[in-house]
C-alpha cells in the first residue's frame, strides 16, 4: 500500500466536506459563508461578551452589499465595483483581486478557494494562494444570491440561482454543470442546502426542493405572497419568510415536504406595508428569531408558534438578518444601529451605532465578530 497516496486521496475527498447546521466548532477563526452554515439557519454556539469593544474599523469608500467572510483569520470583503479585500487581525489590508465587473451577491469559501456569483451572470472559483481565476460558468442573468456549497456521496455541488430563473448544479471543483432547473420566474436568494438538495424560494411565492443529481424538482409548495429571502434549515424542519412577515415551518423528510404550517400568522390590515420583510429568520434548537413589524426583533417557540418575547429595535429592520451566538441574539438594523439581546429575556445588552447603513450580515469568529456598512467600513469588535 502507498500511504502517501492513500493520504493524498483522503485529503481530496474530505476537502469539501460541508459542516452540519447542528454542528459548530466554538474556536474556530472561520466563518466561510454569510449565515454560518450551509443549512443557512443563522445560528453558531460561539459567544458574543456583553458588552464588547471596537477594536478597529477600516474604510474603503466603496458601497458594498456583500457579507463579509473569514478564512484562517483573514476578513474578506467584497465591494460593488468587485474588488476582493483582505484584512489581517490588526486591521491592515490588500486587494486580493479585481473582478472588473460589480457585485452584490454574497460569497463563500472552502479550501482556500473564494466562489463569486456576479452581476453579469459569471460564478466564479479564485483561488487565494494563486490569486487567480481557477475555472468560470456562465448564467445568462444576474446573480444576486450567494452560492452555496454541499458534499454528498464523494461530490462537491455549488448551487447557485441566477435572474435567468435557473437553479444551478455545479461540480465545485471544476465548474462543469452537473444540473439545472428552469423555475419561470428570477431567482433572488440564495439557497438552503438539505442532504442532497437545495430549498429556495421564488418571486412567484413557490418553495421549491431541488435534487442537485438530477436537476429534478422534488416538491414545491405556494405560499400566500412572493419571497424575497432564503430559507433556513435545522435538523429536519426549514423555516421561510414571506413578503409580508408571515413565517411557514417545512417538515423535510425524504425528497418531499411532508407538512407544512404557518407559525406566525399575519392578516391583511397588519401586513409589513412600508418595504415588507426581506430579511431571513434565525433558528435554534426550539426558537425561531424575526425581524417584524419594520423596528422589531420578535422571538417564537418553535413547537407552538407562541411569543417568547419582542423587543422594540433602535432603527428600522432591513435586509441584515438576525445572528444567535448561544445565548444572545445579533442584530443589525438599516440605519447603522448594531445591539446584543439576550436569547431568553430579550433585554437589550449592549448598543453600537455605526453611522452608516448595514444590509450585510455579521461575520463571528471565536474571539471576535465583524460588521460591514454599506460605505466599506469594516468594524472589528472583540
Amino acid at each position: 500500500m502507498n500511504y502517501k497516496l492513500l493520504l493524498l486521496l483522503l485529503v481530496i475527498i474530505s476537502s469539501c466536506t460541508v459542516v452540519s447546521d447542528m454542528s459548530d466548532d466554538v474556536q474556530s477563526l472561520d466563518w466561510t459563508i454569510f449565515r454560518c452554515s450551509p443549512s443557512l439557519n443563522g445560528y453558531t454556539e460561539r459567544t458574543l461578551p456583553d458588552s464588547p469593544t471596537l477594536l478597529w474599523s477600516k474604510s474603503t469608500k466603496t458601497r458594498t452589499v456583500a457579507s463579509p467572510i473569514v478564512y484562517n483569520s483573514i476578513v474578506y470583503t467584497l465591494d460593488r465595483k468587485g474588488v476582493l479585500r483582505a484584512f489581517d487581525e490588526q486591521g491592515d489590508s490588500s486587494v486580493v483581486y479585481d473582478f472588473k465587473t460589480p457585485v452584490e451577491a454574497s460569497f463563500v469559501v472552502q479550501d482556500s478557494i473564494i466562489y463569486v456569483g456576479r452581476i453579469d451572470g459569471f460564478v466564479t472559483a479564485l483561488s487565494i494562494p494563486r490569486q487567480k481565476v481557477v475555472w468560470e460558468y456562465e448564467t445568462l442573468g444576474q446573480i444576486s444570491g450567494s452560492p452555496n456549497l454541499i458534499e454528498t456521496d464523494g461530490q462537491c455541488y455549488l448551487t447557485v440561482g441566477s435572474y435567468d430563473s435557473n437553479m444551478y448544479a455545479l461540480d465545485a471543483r471544476t465548474g462543469r454543470l452537473i444540473s439545472q432547473c428552469e423555475t419561470g420566474y428570477y431567482i433572488n436568494g440564495t439557497a438552503a442546502v438539505w442532504k442532497q438538495y437545495t430549498v429556495f424560494g421564488g418571486c412567484d411565492a413557490w418553495v421549491r426542493m431541488m435534487d442537485m443529481k438530477t436537476g429534478t424538482i422534488a416538491d414545491s409548495l405556494e405560499l400566500d405572497v412572493y419571497i424575497p429571502a432564503s430559507p433556513a434549515i435545522m435538523g429536519e424542519y426549514g423555516y421561510v419568510c414571506d413578503y409580508n412577515g408571515a413565517v411557514y415551518e417545512l417538515k423535510l423528510e425524504g425528497n418531499r415536504i411532508a407538512s407544512h404550517r404557518k407559525i406566525v400568522e399575519v392578516d391583511a390590515d397588519h401586513a409589513n406595508e412600508s418595504g415588507g420583510l426581506v430579511s431571513m429568520p434565525a433558528v435554534t434548537r426550539d426558537a425561531v428569531y424575526v425581524l417584524t413589524d419594520e423596528r422589531y426583533v420578535s422571538c417564537y417557540e418553535r413547537s407552538t408558534g407562541q411569543v417568547r418575547w419582542k423587543k422594540m429595535l433602535r432603527g428600522i429592520v432591513g435586509e441584515c438578518s438576525p445572528i444567535v451566538c448561544n445565548d444572545k441574539v445579533l442584530v443589525c438594523t438599516k440605519d447603522g444601529h448594531v445591539s446584543i439581546f439576550d436569547t431568553s429575556s430579550g433585554n437589550e445588552l449592549w448598543h453600537y451605532d455605526a453611522g452608516e447603513q448595514i444590509i450585510a450580515s455579521p461575520a463571528v469568529v471565536a474571539d471576535r465578530f465583524y460588521i460591514l456598512t454599506s460605505r466599506g467600513t469594516l468594524l472589528c469588535f472583540n
